[in-house]
C-alpha cells in the first residue's frame, strides 16, 4: 500500500453529525494542506464523502463509521490506529471536536524535543449568533471576557498540534492501560475529562526517558470552542460533578496519570 503524505492530519470526532457544519467551516478554509480523518461515533447514522464535499471540504479525506458508540477516548484511539494501519504520513497531528473550529495549522520551526505546539483558544459561551459569526468569519468574534472568553494558553488535546510519532506512543500506552482507564472513567459518575486525561498522559509519556521534552507555546489563537449547550447531563451522565467539581476532575486525571505511569513501567507496548 502506498503511503499518503500530508503536513498535518486532523482527527475529527463526531456524534451529532449536524455539528459538522461548524467544524468543516474552518477546515474548508485550510485548503489542501491537511488530511482529514472523521470518526463517526453515532451507529445510527452514516457519513459519506459526498456529504462532506457538499459542506465545502475538498482536501484529503477518510471516514470511519463506527458500528457501536464507543465514546470520545476510543474514537480518538480508533483514528490513531487507522493512521497506523493505512500508513498515512504526516509529521503533525491535531484533534478537533465536531462543534469547534480549527483556525490554522501553522507550524513554527521547533526543536526535536518539542512534542506539541500549545496555542490560545476562544470559547463561545452564550450566544448562538456568535457561533454563526464564527462559521462565516472567525475574525469577527469579539472577546469580551464574559460571553466570549480567551483561554491563554489552552492546555488540552483539542486544537493542539502534536507530533504524530509521539501520538503513536500515546496510543500504545493507552492500549496497555485500557482496562485500568476504563475502570476509572466508568466509575466516576460524571463524564470523564478525556481531553485533559489525554493531554496529561501525553506529557508524561513524552518525558519518559527524555527529560528535556516539552511543548512549545505560540501566542496565537488557533481554535474556537463552542460551549453554549449548558445542560447538566449528556448521554445519561452528569457533565460535571455537582459538588467539588474541580477537585473531583483533578482526582480523576491523577488516577489516569497513575495508570499511565504503571503502563510505562510495564513496558507500555502492544502488538500494535
Amino acid at each position: 500500500m502506498f503511503a499518503t503524505k500530508s503536513r498535518v492530519i486532523v482527527g475529527l470526532t463526531t456524534y451529532y453529525n449536524e455539528n459538522l457544519m461548524i467544524s468543516l467551516s474552518g477546515l474548508s478554509r485550510l485548503g489542501r494542506k491537511l488530511t482529514l480523518i472523521i470518526h463517526n461515533d453515532n451507529p445510527v447514522t452514516k457519513i459519506t464523502m459526498r456529504q462532506i464535499r457538499r459542506m465545502g471540504y475538498k482536501g484529503k479525506l477518510h471516514i470511519i463509521n463506527s458500528q457501536h458508540n464507543i465514546g470520545l477516548l476510543n474514537s480518538r484511539l480508533a483514528i490513531i490506529e487507522y493512521v497506523k494501519q493505512h500508513r498515512i504520513k504526516a509529521p503533525w497531528f491535531v484533534f478537533a471536536d465536531d462543534d469547534d473550529i480549527l483556525l490554522n495549522i501553522d507550524i513554527p520551526h521547533v526543536r526535536d524535543n518539542h512534542f506539541a505546539i500549545i496555542q490560545n483558544m476562544i470559547v463561545l459561551r452564550a450566544r448562538l449568533i456568535d457561533v454563526f459569526r464564527a462559521i462565516q468569519n472567525p475574525d469577527s468574534i469579539v472577546i469580551d471576557g464574559q460571553d466570549n472568553i480567551l483561554v491563554r494558553p489552552h492546555l488540552g488535546m483539542s486544537g493542539t498540534l502534536v507530533r504524530t510519532s509521539q501520538l503513536f506512543e500515546l496510543y500504545k500506552v493507552f492500549k496497555t492501560a485500557h482496562k485500568q482507564i476504563s475502570d476509572i472513567t466508568e466509575g466516576l459518575g460524571f463524564m470523564a475529562p478525556i481531553d485533559m486525561m489525554m493531554w496529561s498522559a501525553l506529557n508524561i509519556i513524552a518525558r519518559d526517558g527524555v527529560s528535556d521534552a516539552s511543548p512549545i507555546y505560540m501566542d496565537t489563537v488557533n481554535y474556537i470552542a463552542t460551549d453554549i449547550d449548558n445542560v447538566l447531563t449528556k448521554y445519561g451522565m452528569l457533565v460535571r460533578p455537582t459538588k467539588d467539581a474541580q477537585s473531583k476532575i483533578s482526582a480523576a486525571i491523577a488516577r489516569c496519570d497513575d495508570a499511565i505511569r504503571a503502563a510505562l513501567s510495564a513496558g507500555g507496548d502492544t502488538e500494535n
